[in-house]
């Protein structure tokens, strides 16, 4: 996997949304429709969707890199690393029915293929060893992303996540290696919260989130 290429494409994108604020400006214009169980600051509230994609983005490779990692340590890279190749296809790719191109806005559409399969990757490790592969919580960043890509096209993208991961999950014999079993026990142990603290719900650091008492 060549994450340089996705730190790449990542950097062209910002510098892009830099030089025109056409995410920016969009935001402006959709602040009034979105959903109200997004919860937005009062100050400048467009700019701090903007910041929120820019974060959601540029936490993918650092994910995908971190689930590599994790996956090696289970022993189980065998059945990880062809999702993550996935992601880092879905990064690099046109988006399926998607009517934008460039800037962060398709990174946006991207990423959250990504994030949405990565996702799924933690899922299936939850189901077979009680516990996630990293202890990351996308769950509310995805909802917000969903949100902002519009229902009808994250919904089309929701389909191409589960269709692939449908298709990438017969593989179950690498969960039942007694390596694999020893590494799910010592992560029940004490000093993993430490080691994966960075890996906490990305609404914690930013002023956006969801409050579903407004619904």
């Amino acid at each position: 996997m060549d994450l340089n290429l996705i730190e790449d494409k990542v950097e062209s994108a910002t510098r892009h949304e830099s030089e025109t604020g056409s995410m920016l400006e969009k935001l402006e214009s959709e602040i009034s429709i979105l959903p109200s169980v997004i919860s937005l600051p009062d100050q400048d509230p467009a700019v701090a969707l903007r910041d929120f994609v820019v974060e959601y983005i540029n936490h993918v490779p650092s994910f995908i890199a971190a689930v590599s990692f994790a996956a090696r340590d289970a022993g189980i890279e065998e059945y990880v690393s062809p999702f993550l190749e996935v992601a880092v296809s879905y990064f690099l790719e046109p988006v399926p029915e998607s009517t934008v191109e460039g800037g962060l806005e398709e990174l946006m559409q991207q990423a959250y293929l990504a994030h949405r399969l990565i996702e799924e990757v933690n899922d299936q490790y939850i189901v077979r060893a009680g516990i996630p592969l990293i202890p990351m919580e996308m769950t509310k960043a995805n909802i917000i992303v969903h949100q902002l890509i519009g229902e009808t096209l994250a919904l089309s993208l929701d389909e191409v996540v589960e269709e692939t991961a449908s298709q990438m999950t017969t593989r179950d014999n690498v969960y039942g290696s007694e390596r694999f079993k020893a590494y799910v026990e010592t992560r029940k142990g004490p000093g993993w919260d430490q080691v994966w603290k960075q890996w906490t719900d990305m609404t914690n650091s930013l002023a956006i989130d969801l409050d579903f008492s407004k619904s």
